[in-house]
């Protein structure tokens, strides 16, 4: 059976905070972060997140976000992966619909 690696929230909660934003929701191996202009998602190795910017997220923004993070991570020992854009929308039982786009 194999198991799950180990998920440091707290060091993922400091990197956030360091780039002036905050964690608002963990879920599984998703990190939402306030406005939704980016998550990140934990990937197989611990300390390895894959991030992706919400489609309705300006350029500069994005790039911004991006940026920051990327300089941030490496420092606390984490290891961030742009991976894409997302889209997040209600569905028809009030749950949210997240859909990655590479």
């Amino acid at each position: 059976m194999e198991t799950e690696p180990l998920r440091p929230l707290g060091t993922v909660m400091e990197l956030i905070e360091s780039i002036g934003h905050e964690v608002t929701y963990a879920y599984e191996d998703l990190v939402f972060v306030d406005h939704n202009h980016f998550l990140l998602q934990f990937g197989k190795e611990s300390h390895s997140l894959d991030l992706f910017i919400n489609t309705d997220c300006s350029a500069d923004e994005a790039e911004s976000i991006s940026s920051k993070i990327l300089d941030a991570a490496p420092p606390i020992g984490l290891t961030i992966h742009p991976k894409g854009t997302y889209t997040m929308k209600e569905a028809a039982d009030n749950s949210l619909q997240i859909e990655f786009h590479s």
